[in-house]
C-alpha cells in the first residue's frame, strides 16, 4: 500500500526559488540535526527527502528505584515530499503528520513565505471523474459521516457496497456526507485499488500503475471546495415509515 497525503500549497514564484536555494544549501550530511536531499526537480516542482531528529518518549524502569519512568529517545525521521507549484499541491508519503514537520522546516527558511491549506475534496465529482477516465471500475466501499442508521442515533463508519451496480447511486445519495471512497480498477496491467478521502489523502494498492497515481494526484485541486456545506442527514428509517403511511 502506498499512501500520499496532500494539502494546498500557497507559495509565490520568488519564494519557491528562495526555498529551493535554501534546501540545496541545507543539504543533509551525517550527524546533522536536519537537512534536505533533493531529487530530480522541474522548474516548478521540488521532490526530495527531509531528514530531522525526532524526539519521543518511552516508558522504562529505573534501575535503582525500580519505578516506572519516561525516557526521551531521539531518532532520525524521514519525510518524502513533493512540492508542486504548478498544481498548487504539497504532499508527503506514508504519515500525514509529516506535513506539519515539513511546514515547520520550510517556514523557517530565509526569504520564504509559505502556507499549507486544508483540502476539502468534492468526493462525488472526483470519483465520477476517475470513473470517466478509467472505464472499468467499481465503487467498493464508502465512508459516511453522520449516517442515521437508527432513530436518534448517528455514526461515522465504512460501508461495503454489496451490489456494485448501485455504487454510483449511493455515492450520489450520500454525496454531502462522504468522507472517503474506495474504487477498484481493472486495467491492462491488472487490478488495483484506490482510496481517496475528503481531506486529500490517496492510498493505492502496490500494483497501481504510475499513470493512475499521477492522474489522481493532478485532479485534486480541480475538485477542492473552499467552503464546507452543512451535511444533510438522511434518515432511511423515517423515510421507510413515511412510505408505509
Amino acid at each position: 500500500m502506498r499512501a500520499f497525503h496532500f494539502k494546498a500549497l500557497v507559495l509565490s514564484g520568488d519564494s519557491f526559488k528562495a526555498m529551493r536555494r535554501a534546501m540545496e544549501e541545507l543539504n543533509y550530511e551525517a550527524r546533522m540535526e536536519r537537512g534536505f536531499i533533493l531529487g530530480e526537480n522541474a522548474p516548478a516542482r521540488a521532490l526530495g527527502k527531509y531528514y530531522y531528529v525526532k524526539t519521543s518518549k518511552q516508558k522504562a524502569i529505573d534501575r535503582k528505584t525500580l519505578k516506572p519512568i519516561e525516557e526521551k529517545v531521539e531518532s532520525l525521521a524521514e519525510c518524502k515530499f513533493d512540492l508542486d507549484l504548478q498544481h498548487g499541491l504539497v504532499s508527503v508519503e506514508e504519515r500525514r503528520g509529516e506535513l506539519n514537520a515539513l511546514f515547520e522546516a520550510l517556514d523557517s527558511l530565509p526569504d520564504v513565505s509559505v502556507e499549507f491549506g486544508d483540502l476539502n475534496i468534492n468526493l462525488k465529482d472526483y470519483v465520477f471523474e476517475l470513473q470517466h477516465a478509467y472505464n472499468k471500475n467499481e465503487i467498493r466501499t464508502m465512508r459516511i459521516k453522520e449516517y442515521l442508521a437508527r432513530e436518534n442515533m448517528t455514526c461515522t463508519g465504512g460501508f461495503k457496497v454489496l451490489d456494485v451496480r448501485e455504487g454510483e447511486k449511493l455515492c450520489e445519495k450520500f454525496s454531502d456526507q462522504l468522507e472517503g471512497v474506495t474504487l477498484s480498477f481493472k486495467l491492462p496491467s491488472g487490478k488495483c485499488n484506490l482510496t481517496v478521502t475528503k481531506k486529500g489523502s490517496l492510498r493505492f494498492s502496490d500494483d497501481a500503475p504510475q499513470d493512475l497515481i499521477d492522474y489522481a494526484r493532478q485532479q485534486l485541486p480541480r475538485f477542492h471546495e473552499a467552503e464546507v456545506e452543512t451535511a444533510e442527514i438522511r434518515d432511511p428509517v423515517a423515510a421507510q415509515r413515511k412510505r408505509r403511511k
